[in-house]
């Protein structure tokens, strides 16, 4: 059995797999232990716990988690199965590009948006190779040349909830989500233009109702991105919270464990 982890800011899901294809139950979604230690304790109980014993586990957390905290290192001191670690924005793009949304398209890449901004590229099935990981949300993006600073400060959950004095999901106003929409466009343009994928896949909380829609940010980046003689497929990934578990099932299975 496989033990699959998706560790989030907010959120932390786990789910097993017998098979290597489908998940036993339904994944378990909780928010986020407050500190490293109670995570890695519920991540060992959960090993010790299982029947039958868990082979591998394979983890996608996100790299601001726990302040940046060792995850493997302290899991390893207590386990003697293999553990793998993967940035969780990337195993959610390889989830969405292999039985999601991207299914089908040779060059996916998958932005997130929800308490932060992330992504990857995938290419033929696989996380693209990296030497430090992907940061879409980190980019320096600007609007009619003034200087605006990282995408993630201005359309992550966390930045739009601090702009506005209160959540997302509060904000009906559709005028603020086309100005919003505006910014977030300008980092999508970005992305395409440097990584020139078949199918551009978005997701995360700030997709729910109310928040972000393609049909309002794909003319946005149309107008600005006239290098290219076509936009890539612009689509609404279809996995919501298990996203990054299929993803981990995706790279189990490269391994041929």
């Amino acid at each position: 059995m496989w033990l699959l982890l998706d560790i989030g800011r907010t959120k932390f899901r786990m789910a097993r797999s017998l098979d290597g294809e489908t998940f036993v139950g339904e994944p378990e979604i909780i928010l986020t232990p407050a500190t490293v230690k109670e995570g890695v304790k519920k991540i060992i109980d959960a090993v010790r716990q299982s029947e039958p014993p868990i082979k591998a586990v394979m983890i996608g957390a996100s790299r601001k988690v726990w302040n940046g905290a060792s995850i493997i290192e302290l899991i390893k001191k207590e386990l003697t199965m293999p553990v793998y670690l993967e940035n969780d924005a990337a195993l959610a793009g390889l989830g969405e590009a292999t039985v999601g949304a991207g299914r089908g398209f040779k060059i996916v890449v998958y932005v997130t948006v929800s308490t932060g901004v992330g992504g990857a590229k995938i290419e033929d099935g696989q996380i693209d190779e990296n030497t430090m990981g992907f940061e879409p949300g980190q980019q320096i993006i600007t609007i009619d040349g003034e200087k605006i600073g990282r995408l993630e400060d201005y359309v992550s959950g966390l930045a739009v909830a601090k702009r506005f004095g209160r959540p997302p999901r509060e904000l009906t106003d559709e005028k603020i989500w086309q100005d919003l929409s505006c910014y977030l466009a300008v980092g999508l343009t970005n992305t395409i233009l440097h990584w020139s994928p078949d199918c551009l896949v978005l997701g995360g909380s700030m997709f729910h109702q109310p928040g972000f829609k393609v049909p309002i940010l794909e003319p946005l980046i149309r107008q600005d991105l006239t290098i290219f003689p076509k936009l890539p497929v612009i689509k609404e990934a279809i996995l919501g919270e298990t996203s990054a578990l299929h993803g981990g099932l995706t790279y189990l299975r490269a391994l041929d464990l």
